[in-house]
């Protein structure tokens, strides 16, 4: 196993986290479960400077962005 294969599972994961974020969003589970605290917590670091960038009022579209620049990083790599 080489370092590109693990740094492609990383990203294949840290995808997976931000997907979950966004439905988590969608059902407004309880505020203080911990899966909703550890996946905030592990994909707040990416997403809060995105925010800032991609800013449409209501609309969160930094998972978007996120997803794209990890596609792009993943061919990178590959």
């Amino acid at each position: 196993m080489g370092i590109r294969h693990i740094l492609i599972s990383i990203l294949q994961v840290y995808s997976w986290l931000l997907l979950i974020r966004v439905i988590l969003s969608w059902v407004n589970p309880n505020p203080r479960n911990e899966l909703l605290l550890m996946v905030i917590r592990v994909t707040e670091p990416v997403l809060g400077p995105l925010r800032g960038v991609v800013n449409f009022g209501r609309f969160d579209l930094s998972p978007i962005l996120a997803l794209f620049l990890i596609r792009i990083l993943m061919r990178i790599i590959a």
